[in-house]
């Protein structure tokens, strides 16, 4: 069965046997093994991992509500597919959000040390990532560290909602490809735009701020419309 290069334990606990198929469907949707569109079955998936069919369902509905696979009704499963429509949308309400609440964030962060460090850690996680070229072989944990980075930083407007909202949009890049293509150069670049949103965030300069996120977003709507369009050139040939 394949996946027998993950650990047997994560964060302390034992895997199941669905935490093992679950990995490895979203490693091959990382690694494109898995196109965009394109039908799960769920019996030919227990034949290519040597399993039967129960941990496979299990792991697809987990990958459905982490919004990586889609359930259409009468047509099964499939990996979600983006469009370059719903990708401009997605950095749209990203970039409204990340603004809207920029006084909130600054003054929770003024008090609240707790969250200050763990923004601080974060960083300094994705700096120690990116500084052994991990983010080429390993996307999804990457992957993982912004998602955390950005969390961190919405969660300290006190909005729950407007964590939720990103925590349902972000998945959207992971699974159709466009994030886990992201050359290493540019997951540099987003380490130091991080660091210029902390810093400012920090400073409590607002304009600061807002000049770190847009510019930080805006550069990886580019990056991701690029890979986006490249990736589509290739499934259609």
């Amino acid at each position: 069965m394949k996946g027998t290069d993950h650990s047997d334990e994560l964060a302390g606990k034992k895997l199941t046997l669905t935490d093992k198929i679950y990995q490895d469907i979203k490693d091959d949707i990382s690694s494109k093994a898995f196109q965009p569109g394109e039908k799960l079955n769920i019996k030919e998936l227990a034949r290519k991992y040597q399993v039967s069919d129960t941990p496979v369902k299990q792991a697809l509905q987990r990958l459905a509500e982490e919004k990586l696979v889609v359930n259409t009704p009468n047509k099964g499963m499939s990996v979600r597919a983006l469009t370059p429509h719903e990708l401009q949308d997605i950095f749209d309400m990203r970039l409204m959000m990340d603004t809207f609440f920029i006084k909130d964030i600054v003054t929770t962060l003024n008090y609240n040390q707790a969250l200050r460090q763990q923004l601080l850690d974060c960083l300094e996680a994705q700096r120690k990532f990116v500084e052994t070229d991990d983010s080429n072989h390993k996307p999804d944990e990457f992957f993982e560290l912004d998602m955390d980075f950005h969390t961190l930083y919405l969660a300290a407007s006190g909005n729950q909602k407007a964590v939720d909202v990103f925590r349902d949009l972000q998945p959207f890049t992971y699974a159709s490809g466009t994030y886990v293509s992201q050359p290493h150069y540019r997951d540099c670049e987003c380490v130091d735009e991080h660091q210029a949103i902390l810093d400012a965030a920090l400073a409590s300069d607002l304009d600061a701020l807002v000049t770190a996120v847009t510019t930080h977003l805006n550069n990886s709507r580019k990056a991701l419309q690029l890979i986006f369009k490249v990736n589509q050139m290739v499934y259609h040939e």
